[in-house]
């Protein structure tokens, strides 16, 4: 039996699309957040909105775009009937991820400035960095949640995919 080479095993083609799309997700998240951070914190003069909400804003935003390239592109999903429910545990899933990254952001915002409590928002630069800092950790998660419960195709099908011919 030959071996085949990495980049032509499933799982890591899809990571590797899983990737390709998650960074455009972080392209929305993380410049949707830079604009909103630099324009209503240093360019305005209305009240400062806390920093969370609009990583809470940015995320939405990003899931969606996630939510349809992995579906059509990395995990290929046809059934239009799943739809929905994949929607759901990908809302899930990437909302037990948004938590991740909150938690993770905070620890590198304390890390990078020295405090645990902000009088106001911090640095816009400290919060995108911090952001950016806790990608890889969230994105092991999204991905191992996205492969084996979002997408995961249904028991048959992939019980068919290992069945080989004599």
């Amino acid at each position: 039996m030959a071996e085949t080479s990495l980049i032509q095993r499933q799982g890591v083609r899809q990571l590797v699309k899983f990737c390709i799309v998650g960074f455009s997700s972080m392209i929305v998240d993380k410049g949707l957040l830079w604009v909103l951070t630099i324009h209503f914190l240093l360019m305005t003069r209305l009240p400062a909105v806390p920093w969370w909400t609009w990583t809470t804003l940015t995320f939405c935003l990003a899931v969606c775009n996630g939510f349809i390239w992995n579906r059509r592109w990395t995990f290929q999903a046809q059934s239009a009937v799943q739809a929905h429910r994949q929607f759901i545990k990908f809302l899930a899933t990437n909302t037990v991820g948004w938590l991740l990254n909150s938690c993770i952001t905070k620890m590198f915002l304390i890390f990078f400035t020295g405090k645990v409590v902000h009088d106001q928002n911090p640095d816009p630069q400290h919060l995108l960095l911090a952001s950016i800092c806790a990608i890889p950790f969230v994105v092991i998660w999204n991905f191992s949640a996205a492969k084996y419960w979002t997408f995961r195709a249904p028991k048959e099908a992939a019980e068919s995919e290992f069945v080989q011919p004599i």
